[in-house]
């Protein structure tokens, strides 16, 4: 074991002089961690009632500090991390780290699946969905996401119906007409060719048939318990919902036969009559 008396001995003057203590610290970079832990030592030493005139009490002190550095030292011959050069092993601490958080936000992402509005991952729910959003470029795939976001809303405001949460479930309402509007705004934004257009037509249509159908059983059964206010917001929703759709249609219908006639104009063989 390296002796550190010496040094030691120069960091306790430089603080008892009040020198600067960092400029003693550089002239040891490799027993730095080392004697800082030894400085913080004595200062706590430092803070015991110890009999003043006993001429005993510096020696004990110092053996008692340089047994904590051997210690130290020994326990750090049995870590294989500290064998290793100090950006590797902050290095493998940061991969233990991420790995744990990831593997952590990956639970609570699957957690949040099935939760509702006011439970306490829906926030995480709709996150990891706006995440989703923002690194989706792609115009075609953005609008499937809408759409299936859409989805969700109106099976999140079913469930909260079915659970008795009626006012939240009429809240859920107003969020599935937003996001349908917002799938709307996207389209018109958009820059789709033909196939697209059709592709996503033919899916407007599926969910559009489907949503329509949900919402009349759902009014009709908030009627049919009584809850005739519920049972209207719905109504309203379902009506405006289908005014969405049906301008969303038209714009994808319009865009897909847009650019059929070009096309064939430009197919004739050059010289062929009309």
């Amino acid at each position: 074991m390296r002796d550190l008396s010496r040094p030691l001995q120069e960091c306790l003057s430089a603080m008892d002089d009040k020198h600067n203590l960092q400029e003693v610290l550089r002239r040891y970079p490799a027993d730095r961690d080392e004697l800082i832990g030894l400085l913080r030592l004595s200062v706590d030493l430092g803070s015991l009632e110890a009999p003043a005139a006993d001429p005993a009490f510096r020696l004990r002190a110092r053996n008692r500090m340089l047994g904590a550095a051997a210690h130290r030292r020994q326990a750090r011959r049995w870590n294989p991390l500290a064998a290793l050069p100090r950006p590797v092993v902050r290095l493998a601490y940061a991969g233990a780290l991420a790995a744990a958080l990831l593997v952590s936000g990956l639970t609570a992402a699957a957690a949040s699946d099935n939760s509702l509005p006011g439970d306490p991952l829906y926030a995480v729910k709709l996150g990891v969905e706006r995440a989703r959003l923002a690194t989706t470029f792609d115009s075609v795939a953005r609008a499937r996401l809408e759409l299936q976001f859409a989805d969700i809303r109106l099976a999140e405001a079913q469930r909260l119906f079915a659970a008795g949460r009626v006012k939240d479930g009429v809240r859920g309402m107003a969020e599935y007409d937003t996001a349908v509007t917002q799938f709307n705004r996207s389209i018109a934004g958009s820059s789709l060719d033909s196939g697209a257009a059709d592709d996503l037509s033919r899916a407007l249509d599926d969910r559009a048939a489907r949503a329509d159908a949900s919402l009349k059983e759902l009014a009709g059964s908030l009627a049919a318990g009584g809850d005739a206010e519920a049972a209207a917001a719905v109504a309203r929703t379902q009506s405006h919902v289908e005014q969405a759709w049906s301008g969303s249609k038209r714009d994808l219908r319009a865009r897909g036969t847009a650019s059929q006639p070009a096309n064939n104009h430009q197919s004739k063989p050059t010289g062929e009559e009309p």
